[in-house]
């Protein structure tokens, strides 16, 4: 195995962030963030002092529906306000369907409520738009749990009602304010994410003209670990809200996709040795363009989406044809540069025409997922949030201690597919509900009481939820906890009318979410566990699957839309496995695994990468020397790739599990094909870019089959 790809793990991160590092990071302002801080407090401290004039009920909830549904941009806003509206008002109508059912029997509304977790759960993990189904399994459990509350049955329908009022009350409110206070387009978002894009683009660029690659994987990493899937979503609600931009939609797809391969090919070249040596002129004067052109991008998105105007650039001396490419690339990591200043340069230029072809219909969007009723470990995760949370249930209610209801509550919130997901979203509810809590009984006992009038209570309510707001508008690690932190100072303080007057609320809900999480944790980690890389597998194997197939295609005109759809899905693949493996990461720390010698799935994953970022330079050697006579009937070279295709094909069957280890181990190494393979042509010689590519495959074999061996 090359030291390149040895090290490419290790290189990633050569100096880690401390805690205040990290804690910097995710705290740190961005433009936009305070004003969205700033209209989430408005419209909590309103809506909490609605609720005190009109005595509405479930005033210690209604802050935290604003919170829930109020998104960054109006777009997704107004979707999660509908679906949560349109959530709530089936789980009520159940909810009286069950109630009138089962009564004042508890023998049949236990047995109910298990039933209402568990097709609520198995909703949430089968429908593409899984929260309605959790909405379902909390509120229709959730109302059945605190029917005996209730002396009468009047008293328990006219609470269920009070919870549609309360949750489209929050949900209608949180959706005006988006709308009217400091309203923020998804067009807007997205510019905003392609000028940080840009920037760090041209700042690793910079990094490595200085001669420093470790610096410049540092600044890459992020932005390769999260691929083009945050930006196509943007574009896409950018487009819904603003249809003058659609006549851009093809050139902002195509800089979308230049963008993650650009940030990949240069984060490839970073990891390489020969980086960090001293440059050559060739190497400088590519820098240079890219880092040209990268500012040159960021300026266009600064000054809005005016996009390919034709800068009058002249093509940069690497850009004539893949002959003098050959020339100035005097090593491996130069193809990367290479090939990411041609990605670039593409951009400037208008697409091919291609032959007028009957567009195909756009494919139906199906409501479930596509294992939904294949997939056991469905209903096992529906089965284990009911075993937890029926264990909360049982528990409180055996201990005659409803303070501590909250232990029911959260196996149903937290759940996650994976375990090392789910408990990381545990330990930020304790986090937000230790600072909310906190922060509740402080201004219980020393600020309220000195301060005992209207502005005072509403100006507390105010800056809280401003810093409950601030925390969830940061990235997915930590945005929970705003929440959080909101729901357990609205518990504790807004529990009822005027100022608080007692603590035991703040106690017994902590008490209530420690032992919650403690039980679905047991739970999720000996029955059926299901940890993080489970869900690696597949991810990698269709990515190199969907590779193989980029290899495999002829260079041909009609390829083009192809080529484009599998480099989308390549990246957005690899963007998921990057997301398990971090959960992998969090539950080996978790757990104290120690780590195995040889390979592992993290190797495999940064040599997937690694290998997409290879086979670029060649795909576009093949295109650019495709014969004109076989630019309508094919590439003929695309033999002498075809013992390649193979062996990725073999090696994601080896990282899925569905070869067996005798199998893996009488696959054909890729000396032994390549050496059968016939040279079909002078133009399908073994250039620099296919022995690179070769290289790749080799050392993923290698990973693929330890892997296999070792049978994780």
């Amino acid at each position: 195995m090359s030291q390149g790809v040895t090290d490419y793990p290790t290189n990633i991160e050569p100096e880690k962030q401390g805690l205040f590092g990290i804690i910097w990071s995710e705290l740190k302002p961005y433009p936009g963030r305070d004003l969205a801080a700033l209209r989430m407090a408005i419209a909590c401290t309103a809506i909490v002092l609605i609720s005190n004039t009109f005595r509405l009920p479930l005033q210690d909830v209604l802050p935290f529906f604003v919170l829930f549904t109020s998104k960054e941009e109006k777009i997704t806003t107004t979707i999660t306000a509908v679906l949560v509206l349109f959530a709530i008002t089936i789980a009520v109508g159940a909810s009286l369907l069950v109630f009138k059912c089962t009564g004042n029997r508890p023998e049949f509304r236990i047995p109910g409520m298990a039933v209402e977790i568990f097709v609520g759960m198995y909703l949430f993990r089968i429908l593409s738009i899984g929260p309605v189904g959790f909405i379902l399994a909390f509120i229709v459990s959730v109302s059945q749990s605190i029917v005996d509350l209730y002396p009468t049955p009047e008293e328990a329908v006219h609470e269920f009602l009070w919870v549609w009022v309360a949750v489209a009350l929050g949900a209608g409110l949180g959706w005006l304010a988006n709308l009217v206070l400091f309203p923020v387009p998804a067009r807007r978002v997205l510019q905003r994410e392609l000028v940080d894009s840009w920037q760090i683009i041209a700042l690793s660029l910079t990094e490595l003209m200085d001669g420093s690659p470790a610096a410049a994987r540092r600044s890459l990493r992020p932005l390769v670990k999260r691929g083009p899937v945050r930006l196509l979503k943007l574009l896409k609600l950018s487009l819904i809200e603003a249809p003058d931009l659609r006549p851009k939609q093809t050139e902002l797809t195509r800089l979308i996709l230049s963008l993650d391969k650009t940030a990949r090919l240069l984060f490839s070249h970073s990891v390489r040795p020969s980086s960090g040596n001293s440059l050559s002129s060739a190497d400088k004067v590519i820098l240079s363009r890219l880092r040209e052109k990268a500012e040159h991008f960021e300026t266009q998105f600064v000054d809005g989406f005016m996009l390919f105007d034709g800068d009058g650039r002249e093509p940069s001396p690497v850009s004539a044809g893949i002959g003098n490419d050959r020339q100035i690339a005097d090593n491996s990591s130069t193809l990367q540069l290479v090939e990411a200043q041609r990605t670039l340069e593409d951009l400037a230029a208008l697409p091919d025409e291609a032959p007028e072809k009957k567009p195909h219909p756009p494919a139906k969007k199906s409501l479930f997922v596509a294992d939904a009723f294949t997939n056991p470990k469905h209903v096992q995760f529906a089965l284990k949030v009911t075993l937890a949370g029926m264990i909360g249930y049982i528990f409180y209610t055996g201990s005659d201690y409803f303070g501590i209801h909250t232990v029911y509550y959260t196996p149903l919130i937290i759940a996650l597919g994976s375990t090392g997901a789910t408990i990381h979203k545990g330990l930020l509810r304790i986090t937000g509900c230790v600072i909310g809590g906190g922060l509740g009984l402080i201004c219980t006992i020393w600020v309220i009481p000195r301060f005992e009038t209207l502005g005072m209570y509403l100006l507390i309510v105010f800056c809280l939820h401003a810093l409950a707001a601030w925390i969830a508008f940061g990235s997915e690690r930590i945005s929970y906890m705003g929440l959080q932190i909101a729901l357990a100072f609205d518990l504790g303080v807004l529990s009822d009318y005027g100022p608080p007057t007692s603590i035991d609320p703040i106690r017994d809900r902590f008490i209530g979410i420690i032992l919650g999480i403690c039980i679905i944790s047991i739970v999720f980690s000996l029955v059926w566990p299901e940890d993080a890389r489970s869900f690696v597998r597949p991810k990698l194997a269709g990515c190199l699957r969907s590779i193989a197939r980029l290899l495999s295609l002829d260079g041909s005109p009609d390829s083009t839309h192809q080529r484009q759809q599998l480099e989308l899905e390549i990246a957005s693949r690899l963007s998921e496995a990057n997301t398990f493996e971090g959960q992998a990461a969090f539950e080996a720390l978790l757990y104290g695994k120690e780590e195995r010698n040889g390979a592992d799935l993290k190797d495999v994953t940064s040599m997937t990468e690694e290998l997409y970022a290879a086979s670029l330079p060649w795909i576009r050697e093949q295109a650019t020397t495709l014969p004109a006579p076989h630019r309508e009937t094919g590439n003929p070279t695309q033999e002498i790739v075809t013992p390649l295709v193979d062996t990725v094909e073999a090696s994601a069957a080896m990282i899925e599990g569905s070869y067996h280890l005798q199998d893996s181990q009488d696959v054909q190494p890729v000396d032994e094909s390549l050496s059968q393979s016939e040279t079909v042509s002078d133009t399908g010689r073994r250039s620099q870019s296919f022995e690179q590519l070769a290289t790749t495959v080799r050392e993923l074999q290698a990973a693929a089959s330890g892997l296999s061996a070792m049978g994780l």
